[in-house]
């Protein structure tokens, strides 16, 4: 029974392995090993009759852009154009996100990858953004697909967060200047008159300190 029931595990293994494994993953594994720790992998457009990857020839030379890699599949050619860039910090959402939704501190986590689609949208200011184009889940929130909220004026009353080490102080004041949610801020306190400079967070409060 030992020997049959190995056999039956490793068969399943082998069969969930190449269910998991696609060609635009077997692409995109080979392409980004040959890239710098700077640039990744963002979409691989890989055709719809591509159902196997014998070998990809990488160029000698690659960089951002959306280069076309050769790749052999069942004895013949097949150029598939992959979108390479930049890797950095952007918004991921966790959830599809449907056009006029707005979006709140759950619906994105922050991930380092190589963004396609156009600049990432800002993630310090995307808490109050509305969506204007639908963003499935696990995709890169890009700044074509939200509009992000409105500054609040100089003068409006905000809540004030003094942090220092593990100390935590709330009070009152106003904005100096127009600030949008996720940009730095200055304020003066309603009690001192002095100005702090912090940052803002959704939807009125500015954080100073840690």
């Amino acid at each position: 029974m030992k020997p049959l029931f190995a056999f039956v595990l490793a068969s399943s293994l082998a069969v969930a392995s190449y269910a998991h494994a696609s060609p635009a993953d077997d692409i995109r594994d080979q392409v980004a090993a040959a890239l710098p720790p700077n640039l990744g992998v963002a979409h691989v457009y890989a055709p719809p009759g591509l159902t196997k990857v014998d070998s990809v020839e990488i160029p000698a030379e690659i960089r951002a852009g959306r280069p076309s890699i050769k790749v052999i599949s069942r004895g013949r050619v097949v150029w598939v154009p992959v979108a390479i860039g930049p890797v950095a910090q952007v918004a991921v959402a966790t959830r599809a996100l449907a056009a006029g939704e707005v979006v709140a501190d759950g619906d994105f986590s922050i991930e380092s990858r190589a963004a396609d689609g156009g600049p990432a949208a800002p993630a310090a200011s995307l808490v109050g953004a509305t969506i204007t184009h639908a963003v499935g889940n696990g995709a890169t929130i890009a700044s074509k697909d939200v509009t992000l909220p409105p500054p609040l004026p100089r003068g409006t009353q905000v809540t004030i967060e003094l942090r220092r080490g593990g100390v935590r102080i709330s009070g009152t004041g106003t904005l100096e200047l127009s600030a949008r949610p996720g940009q730095p801020a200055a304020v003066r306190l309603a009690f001192t008159k002095t100005v702090v400079h912090g940052v803002l967070k959704a939807p009125a409060t500015v954080v100073v300190g840690d």
